[in-house]
């Protein structure tokens, strides 16, 4: 009897235990009279973000790119990951140190996919595809922003190259054929007469007699990478003085192939505004192909 009353006893206890544990969840989870926790709302990042695009408007008044550090870094960037790494590097680290976010935000490394024309391929110059990428990201006029990339490939077609001594020569130089000394880089230079990197190598090399793969090259082409950096600070120090940009015009002998190739035409529609005479030996005597 003894035992069986003690049995009871336990089952009675345990169940008033199990209603009370299931009467205080029902009422916590009905709430009481008084105020529930306050629930905590994501922040908004603060400064600027990545997303604010395009830059300009993040850049301090009166703020001006210094082209000096920016030739030599460069420079430099080149050997660590080619012409369009040394040149987008090089204006996106000044940006970076000198206005702080959202360059501050973004990988250095980025443009080392654009070395030798894009990945090799002999396109579009590395050092002008860094600096153009640099140029999208700050301007946010667009009819400026078309005008300054225009001029800078123009003024690299025509340019002579290579025109920067470095500071400090990097280390990779080595095995040099030709003198890259400061008085002998006249002897040197070359007009590319194209944007492209094949031309410009190859015409370079071939001028000089030197392989489009050796020594001579690289030290060439990180000179070059160095000349378009320090080139386009200058562009986008003019665009920020003054909030507008006019591209120089297309060379003369260029234009003579409107006549045969109009702007309306739908026979013959050329999609370029490069210099022409470069492929087209024969514009440069005004005949026709």
């Amino acid at each position: 009897m003894t035992k069986e009353l003690s049995r009871r006893n336990l089952l009675g206890r345990a169940g008033l235990a199990l209603g009370g544990a299931v009467t205080l969840g029902v009422l916590q989870a009905c709430g009481s009279d008084s105020d529930p926790a306050p629930q905590q709302t994501p922040q908004e990042p603060a400064g600027p973000q990545v997303a604010d695009f395009p830059y300009e408007q993040h850049l301090p008044a009166g703020y001006r790119l210094d082209p000096t550090p920016i030739r030599e870094a460069a420079y430099q960037g080149y050997y660590a990951g080619g012409c369009c790494h040394g040149a987008y590097s090089a204006l996106l680290g000044h940006l970076a140190q000198t206005a702080g976010a959202p360059f501050t935000l973004l990988p250095l490394d980025f443009g080392k996919f654009g070395g030798g024309g894009i990945a090799s391929y002999g396109s579009i110059c590395g050092a002008l595809l860094g600096s153009v990428l640099v140029t999208n990201m700050v301007v946010a006029d667009a009819t400026a922003r078309a005008a300054i990339m225009t001029d800078l490939m123009r003024w690299y077609e025509g340019a002579s190259f290579p025109q920067y001594t470095p500071q400090a020569v990097n280390a990779g130089e080595t095995g040099l054929v030709k003198d890259f000394s400061a008085g002998n880089l006249v002897n040197l230079q070359q007009v590319p007469g194209a944007h492209l990197c094949h031309a410009s190598v190859s015409g370079w090399c071939a001028a000089n007699g030197v392989s489009a793969t050796g020594a001579d090259k690289k030290a060439r082409c990180a000179r070059l990478t160095a000349d378009v950096a320090g080139k386009v600070a200058e562009l986008l120090n003019t665009y920020l003085e003054t909030k507008a940009f006019t591209a120089a015009p297309i060379d003369d002998a260029s234009k003579t192939c409107l006549v045969c190739h109009p702007g309306t035409s739908t026979t013959e529609p050329v999609a370029s505004g490069m210099t022409c005479t470069t492929c087209h030996s024969d514009k440069a005597t005004g005949h026709p192909m």
